[in-house]
């Protein structure tokens, strides 16, 4: 009987080494594909489907392959596991009719875009944008929407910021840089140089919408009206408003105490005048999102202001402390489901 040479049982051991490893890649790039989709709720594929009902909508910021992505929950139960979506975002704001997404380019001409999203959140169109993001809110038809870029700046608390706030027109004409509005104050018109202006909120069925202006070291709750390109100061020291959807409330940051570097989120009743604060009483910069009639959402840094990664709170408007809503997240709004089909 002839006994195997030594050669022969070197090129087995060989030829068993690499069925080994090219087993181990093969599994190894099966579960990267597997997290990969999990990471984007399989939506590449088509079988990914939005949560029915009312959802919040926000930039994921769970570590991994989604982080920075849009991403969706139901209202109704946030502790489900997220349904995270292709587009990658600095800032997101959704309605029923559809949503947008300002982020980042590879086009160091032009490294910031805003994408419009149709009422399944895929992409649709997109447009330039000046600066680094800040705020981007929505309509609620869908006809308008914001973004809000610091051109100079980084912080609504620093020195010498300066923010470029655009009203864009979805399928038409863009309405253009807000702050080229007439601004009335005191019921005349203020032509100081260092006017700012960010933070939009809409009113539903119209060409009206809430904001602040800036100048002067004072900052304005202003009412915009998009046909007559005006800008109404209503009450001083508001920030960043939100409306809420029954249209009879705001809510915004207002600067309390001595220190003027300090935020409190306050209430204010269109109705009756009245300015309530909320029972947040950490400093929060961020623009609140509106949850329900009675909830506003806003999103906290991990680590301090600044902070790449954060959590979104929310807190009752008629009392209780408030908590946490979803871990890993920031940039929440919440929507209205247009539909209830799997997205193509």
């Amino acid at each position: 009987m002839t006994q195997p040479s030594a050669r022969g049982t070197g090129n087995d051991r060989l030829i068993k080494t690499a069925a080994v490893l090219v087993a181990a890649v093969a599994v190894g790039y099966v579960v990267l594909s597997v997290l990969r989709a999990g990471a984007t709720g399989a939506a590449g594929d088509g079988r990914a489907e939005l949560p029915k009902g009312r959802q919040v909508v926000f930039r994921s910021l769970r570590p991994g392959p989604g982080f920075g992505h849009l991403a969706v929950l139901p209202a109704a139960d946030v502790r489900r596991e997220r349904v995270v979506l292709p587009p990658r975002c600095e800032r997101t704001a959704a309605s029923p009719a559809g949503g947008l997404c300002l982020r980042q380019t590879r086009n160091p001409i032009q490294p910031f875009a805003v994408t419009l999203l149709d009422e399944r959140l895929r992409p649709e169109g997109e447009a330039p944008v000046t600066g680094i993001p800040s705020r981007a809110r929505i309509s609620e038809d869908g006809r308008y929407y914001a973004t809000t870029t610091f051109v100079t700046g980084h912080s609504y608390l620093s020195d010498g910021f300066s923010t470029e706030t655009l009203i864009g027109r979805v399928g038409g004409d863009p309405v253009g840089n807000v702050e080229r509005f007439t601004f009335l104050l005191n019921g005349r018109p203020n032509d100081n140089a260092d006017r700012n202006v960010w933070g939009v909120t809409f009113v539903p069925g119209g060409e009206r919408f809430f904001a602040t202006v800036a100048t002067q070291d004072r900052r304005y709750l202003v009412e915009g009206d998009i046909g007559r390109r005006t800008l109404t100061a209503l009450r001083e020291n508001a920030e960043c408003p939100s409306l809420s959807p029954d249209g009879g409330r705001l809510v915004y940051k207002k600067r309390t105490g001595l220190n003027t570097d300090v935020w409190r989120f306050h209430s204010l009743d269109l109705a009756t005048g009245a300015e309530t604060p909320l029972a947040e009483t950490r400093s929060v910069d961020d623009q609140a999102a509106w949850l329900d009639d009675d909830h506003v959402m806003y999103a906290v840094p991990k680590g301090g202001a600044g902070g790449r990664d954060a959590d979104v709170w929310v807190v009752s408007l008629s009392g209780g402390a408030p908590r946490l809503f979803i871990p890993d997240a920031d940039s929440p709004t919440a929507r209205a489901s247009a539909s209830e089909m799997p997205l193509r």
